[in-house]
């Protein structure tokens, strides 16, 4: 007997040993962070010394400065105004300040209404939108553009005027009114309750914006208690997420364990416990591979 213990513990031990060591790399995240005035922040928010607690890291959280964030890779740093409540764990309401814009709004300047005011994509797990926006038309003035009587217009601009009922938004799909159809379309940021006809009044520099989260990175996170990364083939993968895989693996190393002290009496002769012995093998090898693709995910 004390043969088969020789040869089979080490053996389990080294079964063991790798799953042992990648539990060791799993991350100790706080649900929480402090972070100034915005106080508690939590996933996908994290502070930019525990990055790999999340997915946005906020930085001048233990300054007197405002908190700033990032909304693309090596981006421009946007002052956060504040981090409202959500009602999903999948999705978080974040207002931002782009001071650019802001310069624009209160300088009366119509640089404000050049461009379409887009938020980047290039997060992964994380997509970014604006729920309060409104739908503006610039019209050069040689075009002698005669608006429909629900329309409202600010003509201070040189070259163009503008058009526009913020009291209801047009989609990307939707048709404008015929009389409008040769002008430049705008997508611009309100306040999330319009309180004047003046559009340096009614747009916002302070940028509402929902931060949602992919089903399968919320379900990683909150379900698995994994980390959202991509692998070596950019495909999504959930690391980290191994502690019931350990714990598993315990089960089969004890199993394995009490079976050693009757393994020469069972293989004298074939018996339907023979089968067992021959299925927690196998167990333990589905076991390994499980660790492997943790493994792979978590270096990818």
């Amino acid at each position: 007997m004390s043969g088969v213990y020789e040869f089979m513990l080490p053996l389990l031990f080294c079964h063991l040993l790798p799953l042992l060591l990648a539990a060791a790399y799993q991350p100790n995240c706080p649900d929480i962070f402090d972070c100034g005035y915005l106080h508690n922040i939590s996933f996908p928010f994290t502070v930019t010394q525990r990055q790999e607690c999340g997915l946005l890291p906020l930085r001048n959280c233990d300054h007197p400065e405002k908190p700033m964030i990032q909304l693309e890779t090596n981006g421009t740093w946007f002052q956060i105004v504040q981090l409202l409540p959500s009602v999903t764990t999948s999705d978080r309401i974040l207002q931002f300040r782009d001071t650019y814009i802001y310069r624009l709004l209160q300088n009366e300047s119509c640089d404000a209404f050049r461009n379409n005011y887009t938020l980047p994509h290039t997060f992964p797990f994380v997509s970014f939108s604006i729920p309060y926006y409104v739908t503006m038309f610039r019209c050069n003035r040689s075009l002698h553009v005669t608006p429909p009587t629900t329309i409202l217009s600010y003509t201070k601009c040189p070259d163009y005027n503008l058009y526009y009922n913020y009291s209801k938004s047009m989609t990307g799909h939707d048709e404008p009114p015929s009389s409008l159809r040769a002008c430049t379309k705008l997508h611009l940021p309100i306040k999330d309750v319009p309180d004047a006809k003046n559009p340096f009044t009614f747009l916002t520099a302070d940028i509402y914006t929902r931060v949602e989260l992919t089903k399968e990175c919320a379900d990683c996170h909150y379900r698995q208690g994994g980390q959202c990364q991509l692998n070596n083939t950019q495909k999504f993968c959930c690391a980290n997420s191994i502690v019931s895989a350990v714990v598993a693996a315990g089960v089969v190393v004890l199993l394995m364990v009490l079976a050693c002290c009757f393994v020469r009496k069972i293989f004298q002769r074939e018996n339907p416990t023979h089968r067992i012995i021959e299925t927690v093998l196998t167990n333990l090898q589905n076991q390994e591979k499980v660790q492997m693709e943790m493994e792979q995910c978590r270096l990818g």
